[in-house]
């Protein structure tokens, strides 16, 4: 966990509280958890916490963009999936009394509370309910998991690509003047290649293809597509929306 100092804030507000998981609260209980959760600020390429530290809690992004990362034994990391505002991190390791699996990564200025496992504990033991509202959590990430596995080893390089950007717009995209979309990346193009499972090399020289096939083009974090429909022309039959974020 990182070391900087935290601030009791009013965390547990607005979009937040739309969370199906904190749905099954009640006002009262919403109160006590606003009146004790700890709320830090957080600035790009600070740690929530590594993978492999001791689970001593949950962390709810009440503002910002995390990437989550594993390392291997080279200490090469890969990002496996990013987490938004509302998103909940450690809940699989305290469920399952395990250290975190990932290392929480600030990609933009984020606000980030902090739930004690004690705490996360009382809850349970008061709302039994939250314990299931978490097992769905689990059992939904684990279908997109699932999802993103299937993409990865059935569908094209370009097919990919295109999956990608058509999840990415719906949080960073733009219309442009010109009636053209305009995607602005938070991550790298080494993240990106990660994220659908390729090197950096193969997704540069499809890029390129694309590119000169009319489809896209990229500058930097940006990237343009003059028709949405040509790059929804790039998916299979049955590759589902479901987000890889």
């Amino acid at each position: 966990m990182a070391s900087a100092s935290y601030r009791r804030r009013q965390c547990f507000a607005g979009p937040l509280l739309a969370e199906p998981e904190w749905r099954v609260l009640d006002r009262s209980e919403i109160d006590w958890l606003n009146a004790i959760v700890m709320c830090r600020a957080y600035a790009p390429g600070q740690c929530i916490f590594h993978e492999g530290d001791a689970c001593q809690g949950l962390y709810i992004i009440c503002e910002g963009l995390v990437a989550l990362r594993k390392h291997d034994g080279a200490g090469a990391s890969v990002l496996i999936r990013l987490a938004e505002t509302g998103d909940i991190l450690g809940y699989r390791s305290l469920l399952a009394e395990e250290p975190y699996q990932t290392t929480a990564e600030v990609l933009k200025p984020s606000r980030v509370g902090f739930v004690a496992t004690t705490i996360v504990h009382e809850l349970i033991a008061r709302k039994p309910d939250l314990a299931f509202a978490f097992l769905r959590r689990v059992c939904h990430d684990l279908g997109e998991a699932q999802e993103r596995f299937h993409l990865t080893v059935t569908q094209s390089l370009r097919a990919r690509v295109a999956y990608f950007l058509l999840l990415m717009k719906e949080d960073y995209g733009t219309e442009t003047p010109d009636g053209s979309l305009l995607i602005e990346l938070p991550i790298s193009r080494r993240d990106m290649a990660e994220m659908i499972g390729v090197r950096s090399e193969s997704l540069s020289r499809t890029i390129r293809q694309m590119t000169d096939d009319g489809i896209l083009a990229f500058s930097g974090h940006r990237a343009w597509i003059g028709n949405t429909d040509r790059l929804l022309d790039e998916l299979g039959p049955h590759v589902e929306r479901h987000p890889m974020t």
